[in-house]
């Protein structure tokens, strides 16, 4: 991942789609918007939530995580609220940043993407499973995460089949597995299994799922749609398979 900085009039424009967390005390809030305007002392955006949630919106003071999506690159800048219209407008107006970065991140951005997928896992003596359904939860441009009933050992090598990825097509694939965490769901647990994808695609495959998803990525904030975090509790650890 490579970083460098950038003038804010050169990335912040009107229309631009925004993603903002904002920190005050305790509370997090995750915020979704659109550019109004850049002056000299401030950032103006137009924030896409519902009215209860606009009036959760600190006026001023409160630090913002900011971030925007570009071509193939994310960019990140820091400021502070200044203050907030009333409503029915919900306009937030933010300190305009000293500075924005440009984090060049394409392969590890993750796109949230419940899609159904089929997965063969590890057999014995090195084998694999008949195909077994099951549901994707992210992917990014060197991995993907999928749902299993079961626990997969990291370090087995599996197989998938997705067979409609959106601005892609079908999908199918090897991969290696990385990480295997226990969820926690209402009916009981499963199991997020983590997946590298990095030596199982070729340069011209990898490329087209990468500018896939930041487009994926870019219409998610286009819609005003939150990118939703995907909270994890510690797995067992693995017993080593003999």
């Amino acid at each position: 991942m490579t970083m460098e900085s950038v003038a804010p009039e050169q990335v912040l424009k009107q229309g631009q789609p925004i993603s903002i967390t904002a920190r005050s005390g305790c509370c997090t809030l995750k915020l979704c918007g659109t550019i109004r305007g850049l002056s000299h002392q401030a950032l103006t955006v137009s924030l896409a939530v519902s009215d209860r949630e606009f009036l959760l919106v600190p006026s001023a003071g409160t630090d913002a995580d900011c971030a925007i999506i570009g071509n193939g690159c994310v960019y990140h800048f820091a400021s502070t609220a200044r203050s907030a219209s009333a409503l029915p407008l919900k306009i937030w107006y933010l300190e305009r940043p000293p500075v924005v970065y440009r984090v060049q991140q394409r392969r590890f951005v993750r796109v949230p993407l419940a899609l159904p997928m089929q997965v063969r896992l590890p057999g014995a003596h090195g084998s694999l499973h008949n195909p077994a359904d099951t549901m994707l939860v992210d992917i990014s441009g060197g991995g993907l995460c999928f749902a299993s009933a079961s626990e997969v050992p990291p370090g087995s090598r599996i197989a998938l089949d997705i067979p409609d990825l959106p601005l892609y097509g079908p999908l199918q694939t090897t991969a290696l597995v990385r990480r295997c965490t226990a969820v926690a769901i209402q009916s009981g647990t499963v199991f997020h299994v983590g997946a590298s994808l990095e030596d199982s695609l070729t340069v011209r495959q990898q490329d087209k799922l990468i500018q896939s998803i930041f487009r994926m990525q870019r219409d998610y904030l286009e819609k005003g749609l939150r990118i939703p975090n995907i909270h994890h509790i510690p797995a067992r650890k693995f017993r080593r398979f003999r």
